[in-house]
């Protein structure tokens, strides 16, 4: 079930460095939010939709929270913690006008220098065989060019489905970036830390955060799944400072173009592009390849990772509400991030899309809405 999230008001969404008023002065800010922060959020709503997190903490009346998961104690050392129960997500994905909109791919750069704005400034990055002279620790057999005369850099932004539907397919046509100004503004936020007893202000405890203010046609997209029941709206605390956002159905299936892909891998080539960050148990390398020689087995299909590019790594943590302590920080390969893969065995084109096509393969915590890829075709 597809839900719509509307702000009412700013909002607020920290990375996994740590900030401590007086130690620093300046917060960072993400946009859009980890899929966590989400998933916490809509668990919560769907608890207070059941009952109360008091009855959900102390296990009573378990059947109607079942789905949503329980509290149990651990038999090592005595910590608490939540057993998952069936809710899944998809997402959070950015939509304009109930368009979908994600992060740029890594292998699609734009031209060093030069205005983003257009639809002609963007390229592609070649995969090529890795010469034998080859002066890096980069393991993989194969690398990412820039073949043409002129350099290329990141380019910063968002591609919207339609756009992304023609990347997938290797395509030849133009695709549209959008920049993050047409989507959400930053509003800088200056505050500092009063005393809890006398309400006043805390010398050297001065701080500034960069708030998100979405536009007026933008809100915030995620696909719940696992529930017997789903409710039609509600308002959920999102976020830092628990900002209030209207959380409410759509029946429109958001992913319709992208699922009814026809690939075509003729070349026994293909690539992953993960729309939201996924945690792998070896860093980058997923946790199902063998990180000798860079093959592995998923799911019954012979793989070998053959090229990534993978960005810088996301600090993914929290806080455990349970235990009142932080939660584990995992080094988390980024959204737009791409891992080329050769096929080693006779494994049909539909059985590469049913396993790793709009599914959450993230190592740790995937029903979070971690690691959700998308297969793209790659073309020499």
């Amino acid at each position: 079930m597809w839900y719509k999230i509307k702000p009412l008001d700013t909002l607020f969404f920290r990375d996994g460095r740590p900030f401590s008023m007086g130690a620093e002065t300046w917060a960072n800010s993400i946009f859009p939010p980890y899929p966590s922060t989400v998933y916490g959020a809509i668990r919560t709503w769907l608890i207070f939709e059941r009952g109360s997190l008091r009855e959900f903490e102390e296990g009573k009346y378990k059947e109607k929270y079942k789905e949503l998961g329980e509290i149990i104690e651990s038999e090592k050392n005595g910590s608490k913690e939540i057993k998952k129960g069936n809710l899944k997500i998809k997402g959070p994905f950015i939509g304009l006008y109930d368009n979908l909109y994600f992060p740029m791919p890594f292998d699609f750069l734009k031209k060093k220098g030069v205005s983003q704005n257009g639809r002609n400034n963007l390229f592609y990055i070649d995969i090529m065989n890795k010469p034998e002279i080859f002066i890096s620790d980069y393991p993989l057999e194969n690398i990412l060019v820039n073949r043409n005369d002129f350099e290329l850099e990141e380019s910063n932004g968002f591609i919207d489905i339609s756009s992304l539907k023609d990347y997938l397919i290797a395509s030849q046509q133009d695709v549209t970036l959008t920049e993050n100004e047409e989507i959400f503004l930053e509003e800088k936020k200056t505050g500092i830390k009063r005393s809890r007893e006398t309400l006043s202000s805390e010398e050297g405890n001065l701080y500034r955060i960069p708030m998100i203010r979405l536009k007026r046609e933008v809100s915030l997209f995620v696909d719940i799944d696992g529930l017997d029941s789903y409710p039609q709206e509600g308002m959920v605390h999102l976020g830092a400072d628990w900002k209030v956002v209207k959380i409410e159905t759509t029946e429109k299936d958001l992913f319709k173009e992208l699922r009814e892909i026809d690939f075509q891998l003729n070349n026994k080539i293909f690539k992953i592009y993960f729309t939201t960050p996924a945690i792998f148990e070896k860093g980058w390398i997923p946790g199902w390849i063998d990180s000798s020689n860079f093959k592995g087995e998923y799911n019954e299909i012979n793989l070998k990772l053959v090229a990534c590019s993978t960005g810088k790594y996301n600090l993914i943590g929290g806080w455990d509400l349970v235990n009142k302590k932080p939660k584990p920080m995992y080094k988390a390969v980024s959204a737009g991030s791409i891992y080329y893969f050769k096929i080693l065995d006779d494994t049909p084109t539909q059985k590469i899309k049913e396993n790793f096509h709009l599914k959450n393969i993230s190592d740790i915590n995937p029903e979070e809405g971690f690691g959700l890829s998308l297969v793209g075709e790659v073309k020499f």
